[in-house]
């Protein structure tokens, strides 16, 4: 018995042991699991999940705030503000947080605990009320859609949903009120931006260029030096409670926005609307349907003050199209049921996109005659041409079965070389392109720069398009070579004809055009400066001198194409051109370059208007009875667009010409009346006494007023000077005598400027039916109506035979 207990307690232990082992392995098994799990878990959460919890418990955390920093300005060459950025503020709404400013009482009033589903749609109600609270309010001070508010509002998850971007300070204020009113802090928040606003508008627009949304340069300037303007946004983050509010923190941090650089540019302002309105003028006058433009420049230097490409646009609403014609265009379009969406909107785009191209630079057109003084600076460098060589015109050179005209079909007759540039003459210009042979002519071409762009800091430029030297050298491309020496049969870029033409008068340096004086930080610091640079040196001083010579004798010479750009009391040079385009016989380009002062000068134009309406089709006249010329349209206007920038400049006259007709009327106020007739008779000039008594009271046209001779003077003794007002008369189409006489009619006198009795009325400075007092003298324009041929001929080409331009 004994021994079986002592068996039962053996087995007893060792069952309590195998148990107690047993125990222990579960246990340990069971620790190891959990361990397992728990040591997964911790993995997942501090390294598989690491980064996405962080950014998680940062957004709860705390709120980053972008700053933009300011992009720099763009200044015109006096430091007038071509484009400037201001501070606005972007709204920015956090439906994140909208939830979380939502509060619901868990308790009732008597300290009861209120059931989960009261509790729900009692939060539910409140976040309706301030969703319907925050997109009524906002849409109507933002002008946004409630719509689209609300459907913002529902991304809970979103800490960021932009509800307008750059608004003024005025509106940012509104919506400050609305928040602290309304205890949304948090909820909505603004953050700094900045916005460009380009105070000029529409000048210099395709130079300056816009932004785009992001406030990144997209078009000229402003895209080509993005990296300068920019600068580098700052940056703020600060700590929030639950409620989304900012808590002063240690943690804080701040990165100041860096500020862009700062861009002058060569465009003189004053310049540049100058030449905008000698554009806008002379496409009203002429009817011109496809647009124009013009480059002035300083030739010694290469810097472009002022470059006009018509149409232009506003630089604060760059997408706007602001042509009338081309907006009556779209608008058409848009009232035709006919047309589909996708039609207008690509209509839409070309329209913008032509506003935008800048014609200076991506217009590819024949210039004709104002190529040819580069011709006749070639020939002359070469030796094959001096100033006294003689050239006989008859009117047109025959090539084989080619018959290639000059401007004159009756001919010139025999020129020397200053007189056959004067006419514009094909066949002296023919007969200089083959003594200098086609390897020199493309030699010429080279050193000119036509083989490749000038390189002026601005987007888009095309190179000229020339026959290949291959094609030119050989015995077929004589008449390449004939019809390439008056300026046809190949096209070039305004800049790069303005760029040659400078060498032309400037001692023979190319010059490389450019548009950027230099870049500064916001301390004026100098970061970057554009000295001119030279590219070579093509033609010799002496020849440099007598090309402009020549050039003067075209605008100030006798017979010369140029002679409606002169202007009494200036030096200018010059060239005329008439080109006409392969698309139709009625499509011409006319244009002058020009120069001045023409010993020494300071400033060259080129001015273009592309298409001049005729009066009907086949026509070489405008509805007015213009002859449709450069020397009739361009160089009147580019002469006063000269002018205008002389004055400017502060250039004095260098006094009236011996031709002149108008007589400058002293102050005649105070003396006898044989004193004022003796002054007015040595000046050739009439006068009739008004009223009685011994001494002058008033006279009339005032003193200063420049009239023609034999005007009569009104001189007032002892009466009053009437205060009697007319109304100007049209003077359109008339001639000096017939001026004169029509003003003259109604109580006013003359001030003739431009040909004076050689031609007809060109422009007067006082609009038809403006009021006007008795006595007052009005600046008339009298051009020559010259009866030049036009350019190459797209029928007479077919024919094998080409016309002249001039």
């Amino acid at each position: 018995m004994s021994f079986n207990n002592r068996s039962d307690r053996s087995r007893s232990r060792r069952l309590s042991g195998r148990g107690m082992q047993r125990i222990l392995i579960l246990a340990g098994i069971f620790g190891v699991v959990t361990f397992v799990v728990l040591f997964g878990k911790l993995w997942q959460l501090q390294v598989v999940q690491h980064e996405t919890l962080e950014k998680k418990a940062i957004s709860q955390q705390t709120r980053e705030v972008s700053s933009s920093a300011n992009r720099g300005t763009i200044y015109d060459a006096n430091g007038a503000i071509l484009a400037i950025s201001g501070s606005v503020q972007n709204v920015i709404l956090s439906p994140r947080d909208v939830l979380a400013n939502v509060e619901v009482e868990e308790k009732d009033e008597f300290g009861n605990v209120r059931s989960k589903t009261v509790i729900e749609a009692e939060k539910q109600q409140k976040v309706q009320s301030t969703y319907d609270l925050i997109a009524d309010g906002l849409s109507k001070i933002l002008g946004v859609d409630r719509e689209d508010i609300m459907t913002r509002l529902k991304k809970t998850n979103s800490a960021y949903e932009v509800l307008a971007k750059k608004v003024e300070d005025d509106i940012a204020d509104q919506v400050r009120d609305f928040i602290d009113e309304n205890d949304l802090q948090g909820a909505i928040y603004l953050t700094d931006d900045s916005k460009r606003y380009y105070p000029y508008s529409t000048t210099a627009s395709q130079i300056v260029g816009f932004v785009g949304a992001e406030n990144k340069g997209a078009y000229g300037l402003e895209a080509l030096y993005e990296n300068e303007l920019s600068g580098e946004d700052g940056r703020t983050i600060f700590a929030k409670n639950a409620s989304g509010k900012e808590m002063p923190s240690a943690y804080s941090t701040y990165t100041d926005a860096i500020d862009g650089y700062n861009v002058h540019t060569t465009i003189d302002a004053t310049i540049q609307m100058f030449a905008e309105k000698t554009v806008e003028e002379g496409i009203q006058k002429f009817d011109v349907t496809n647009g124009a433009f013009c480059i002035v420049m300083d030739p010694d230097t290469g810097a472009v003050l002022a470059m006009v490409s018509y149409p232009d646009f506003d630089l604060n609403n760059p997408s706007a199209v602001v042509d009338a014609t081309e907006s009556a265009k779209l608008q058409k379009l848009k009232n035709d049921p006919t047309v589909s969406e996708e039609e207008y909107a690509d209509a839409l785009s070309q329209a913008r996109f032509k506003q935008w191209s800048n014609k200076c630079l991506n217009t590819s057109y024949e210039p004709g005659s104002t190529f040819k003084p580069i011709v006749v600076a070639a020939g002359l460098e070469e030796g094959v041409v001096s100033e006294d060589d003689t050239f006989s015109c008859i009117g047109y050179v025959q090539m084989d079965q080619w018959k290639i005209r000059c401007s004159a079909r009756s001919g010139h007759g025999t020129q020397n070389l200053r007189k056959a540039l004067m006419n514009s003459c094909n066949p002296a210009l023919i007969s200089i392109g083959q003594r200098l042979g086609a390897d020199k002519f493309y030699e010429y071409w080279e050193n000119f720069g036509f083989t490749e762009t000038t390189g002026i800091e601005l987007p888009g430029e095309y190179p000229s398009v020339f026959w290949s030297k291959e094609e030119f050298v050989s015995p077929a491309g004589a008449v390449s070579l004939a019809t390439a020496s008056f300026g046809q049969r190949f096209t070039t870029t305004p800049i790069q004809l303005i760029t040659a033409l400078s060498a032309c008068i400037n001692g023979g340096h190319l010059m490389e055009p450019y548009v950027v004086q230099s870049v500064t930080d916001n301390e004026g610091n100098v970061v970057s400066y554009h000295e001119p640079s030279e590219v070579r040196q093509v033609i010799s001083q002496e020849t440099s001198d007598l090309v402009r010579s020549f050039m003067e004798s075209v605008v100030g010479g006798a017979g010369g194409t140029g002679k409606n750009a002169y202007v009494d009391g200036y030096r200018i040079g010059g060239k005329t051109g008439s080109s006409q385009t392969l698309d139709s016989t009625d499509h011409i380009i006319v244009s002058f370059a020009g120069f001045a002062p023409a010993d020494d000068p300071e400033v060259i134009v080129l001015l273009a208007y592309d298409w001049p309406q005729p009066a009907a089709p086949g026509q070489n006249t405008t509805a007015d009875g213009i002859y449709i010329s450069g020397g009739n349209m361009a160089a009147p206007m580019a002469g006063e667009l000269i002018a205008n920038i002389l004055d400017y400049l502060g250039y004095e006259k260098s006094g009236a010409s011996a031709e002149s007709n108008g007589v400058t009327i002293p102050r005649l106020t105070g003396k006898s009346l044989a004193d004022a007739q003796a002054a007015l008779s040595n000046l050739g000039l009439n006068y009739r006494t008004s009223g009685q008594g011994d001494v002058v009271t008033d006279q009339s046209p005032n003193p200063g007023s420049s009239v023609p001779k034999g005007s009569t003077i009104v001189l007032y003794m002892g009466s009053e000077k009437p205060g009697e007002t007319v109304a100007m008369p049209d003077l359109t189409g008339m001639n000096y005598d017939q001026a004169k006489k029509a003003l003259e009619d109604v109580g006013l006198y003359l001030d003739a400027t431009g040909s004076g009795t050689s031609g007809t009325v060109f422009s007067q400075m006082v609009e038809p039916g403006v009021i006007l007092d008795v006595g007052t003298a009005v600046e008339v324009k009298f051009a020559e109506n010259n009866g030049e041929e036009q350019a190459l001929s797209q029928k007479d080409l077919w024919k094998k035979s080409t016309a002249g331009s001039n």
